[in-house]
């Protein structure tokens, strides 16, 4: 298993910045960095190896998006991004596309404004789940490999969303961000173990459980997340579980979106994960 941080802290500065941002996380101990599109581009790419590998880095995975609702309404929208992301990855060692199903343009209500009933629908969301699988299957046989990346609105419904790429999406594998299923109240050391064969890239949260009951909107559980090993998270079992069935090519990478933005915090956080896991 390697250690990964994801730059989504830093929003733009790793566009703008890309060498010093890169500097500073080496010093952090990780192995990798967690890059999205939609501040880096996808044009840059052999920029980008020459700085990784100057400063003794890989890229975890590559962060793209889309509506669920896009499998849909523009199904050749995600596809392009996706192809997009699987071109930009050819010089990487690793092909991981980390994707997310947004469940509205503005997430930030939910779930208190009402999103398209649609993700609510099983047969909608069977069709979504089939399109995707399509799309991910093909990004495989050019070298990439589709994780979804969840957040909150995947575990609604008795985790409709989240069951139905498990069940219809055999070439979809997932990115499972550890906090927002702990904060929706499934256990992600759980999925981890029921899943052995779909999960080995995790984003590692933290969270406390009182707070987080107390959040109705996406914005208010955003804020609410905290430092690795400052919440409830049981990280003793969930990084056993991980150490256990990732192997050598499974990443778990660190993500803070909210805030102070500083390194530290990721220096932190690796020599947690790592005294943890001996």
């Amino acid at each position: 298993m390697k250690t990964g941080c994801h730059a989504v802290l830093f929003t733009d500065r790793i566009a703008k910045e890309t060498e010093e941002v890169l500097k500073e996380f080496e010093k952090t101990g990780c192995q990798g960095v967690e890059i999205g599109a939609r501040f880096f581009g996808v044009e840059k790419s052999s920029y980008l190896k020459e700085l990784l590998d100057k400063y003794n880095l890989q890229l975890a995975g590559l962060h793209v998006s889309a509506l669920w609702t896009d499998l849909l309404d523009d199904p050749q929208k995600v596809e392009e991004a996706i192809e997009k992301a699987v071109e930009f990855l050819q010089v990487m060692p690793n092909k991981n596309i980390i994707f997310t199903g947004m469940a509205q343009n503005d997430p930030s209500h939910h779930p208190e404004e009402p999103v398209d009933p649609r993700l609510a629908d099983p047969a909608a969301a069977e069709k979504m789940a089939e399109k995707l699988n399509k799309i991910a299957g093909k990004a495989r046989l050019k070298g990439g490999s589709v994780n979804y990346h969840n957040h909150c609105w995947e575990f609604d419904h008795d985790g409709l969303l989240f069951m139905t790429l498990i069940d219809a999406a055999p070439e979809v594998r997932f990115a499972l961000d550890t906090g927002w299923a702990a904060g929706s109240g499934w256990d992600p050391a759980d999925l981890i173990e029921k899943y052995p064969d779909r999960i080995s890239y995790v984003h590692l949260r933290d969270y406390k459980k009182e707070e987080m009951e107390k959040c109705r909107t996406f914005a208010e559980k955003q804020e609410s997340y905290v430092d690795l090993g400052k919440g409830d998270m049981d990280y003793e079992r969930l990084l056993a579980v991980i150490k256990k069935n990732f192997g050598s090519n499974g990443w778990a990478v660190i993500e803070y979106e909210k805030g102070k933005v500083d390194f530290e915090r990721y220096t932190n956080a690796v020599a947690y994960v790592r005294e943890i896991l001996g």
